[in-house]
């Protein structure tokens, strides 16, 4: 029995491998799961009536009457970030350069973005960076002035041969944050130090990747906008960025810490804050020129927060950690999510209840200091 079991998993295994040389995940449908709300599930966002989540195998979850619903979807990757920027337009970022799109409310979503268009907008731009330093070398003024420049082409040769290896094998470029600051002006972020802009609408995109101070190409993980219309933008190794004119340019803020941040907001007060690494949590009320270090009762990774109705803070994280932070003394209390496992979204649905998005698809959760009124 063991033999013949062994040998139709072998039998499958093989099968399998044929049709996986046709199938790609940019291109294929999402999967019909059964219960799509209990997938792995990384982008979350509520507001104009809707309610959207997003992640694994392309898997996008929308709430109706109460309901979790399973929305089509024209791709398999992984999906990171979703952003509701009306009644009818929403955008999805993903894995592989994907980034989709939906202009009825999210009954329908299709693809306007692909790893493959994301290398033809990319390798002309590097070419150009280039070029540039190289005319910038020959013009240099004094030895410094040209070893500095050489310098900056040779971390830019890191970056092209990433995207050399992506021409090879296919491209595999994460799309970790997409924020649009009306109906036109959006930005994405991207792993590997890639930021694009757009202004029609994300019919066309520009990368603007040579407007922000990262030779490196450390990962940019999150996007912020205040009601003024500041965009904010971190990342890894204390990577932190203003723009106040709808991304066109960009100042590097000073930070106060230099390990990795994974997102940040902006409260009703108009502070913004950014956290990350090892519960590490600062805000600024100055719009990112100083900051001031909040104090939280944890040391797990902080991914994702959200400003409550009563103005307070609340960050989630690793291991079901929940971090809620008074708005006025910035006192922090630490809740544990019974599932225990990474949070990667918060939303607040009435009352003191939450939603999440995690590993083991969507949670909730009540404050206890809700339950307590």
């Amino acid at each position: 029995m063991k033999k013949v079991a062994l040998a139709t998993l072998m039998s499958a295994a093989i099968s399998t491998n044929v049709i996986a040389q046709d199938y790609d995940p940019i291109y294929a449908p999402s999967p019909e799961a059964r219960n799509a709300a209990k997938a792995t599930l990384v982008g979350l966002d509520q507001g104009h009536g809707h309610t959207v989540a997003a992640g694994l195998f392309g898997t996008i979850v929308t709430k109706q009457d109460e309901q979790w619903q399973q929305a089509e979807s024209p791709t398999s990757v992984l999906l990171t970030s979703v952003d509701i920027v009306n009644e009818d337009l929403i955008f999805i970022s993903g894995h592989e350069g994907v980034l989709l799109k939906s202009n009825d409310g999210g009954q329908t979503f299709t693809r306007i973005l692909d790893g493959f268009e994301l290398l033809n907008l990319e390798l002309p731009w590097i070419d150009a960076q280039v070029q540039e330093l190289e005319a910038a070398i020959d013009n240099a003024e004094t030895p410094a002035e040209a070893s500095e420049y050489e310098y900056l082409l040779e971390e830019l040769g890191f970056l092209m041969q990433g995207l050399e290896i992506q021409q090879e094998v296919g491209p595999t470029k994460p799309l970790l944050d997409v924020e649009f600051i009306n109906e036109s002006v959006g930005v994405v972020a991207a792993a590997y130090g890639t930021l694009l802009r757009t202004e029609d609408g994300g019919e066309s995109w520009e990368v603007i990747s040579d407007r922000i101070e990262n030779p490196l190409g450390y990962h940019l993980n999150q996007l912020i906008v205040d009601p003024d219309g500041h965009l904010f933008l971190v990342g890894e190794y204390g990577l932190m960025f203003r723009s106040d004119d709808q991304g066109k340019t960009w100042s590097t803020l000073a930070s106060p810490y230099h390990g990795s941040y994974f997102g940040g907001l902006v409260d009703s007060q108009g502070r913004f804050w950014a956290f990350g690494l090892r519960g590490n949590v600062f805000v600024s009320e100055d719009k990112g020129e100083t900051f001031r270090a909040v104090d939280t009762p944890t040391r797990y990774n902080l991914n994702s927060g959200h400003v409550l109705e009563d103005g307070s803070v609340l960050l989630v994280g690793h291991s079901g950690v929940i971090v809620h932070i008074d708005e006025e003394s910035l006192d922090a209390e630490l809740y544990s999510h019974e599932s225990n496992v990474p949070l990667a979204g918060v939303r607040e649905t009435e009352n003191g209840n939450l939603v999440f998005v995690s590993r083991a698809g969507i949670q909730n959760f009540t404050l206890p200091a809700a339950e307590e009124e």
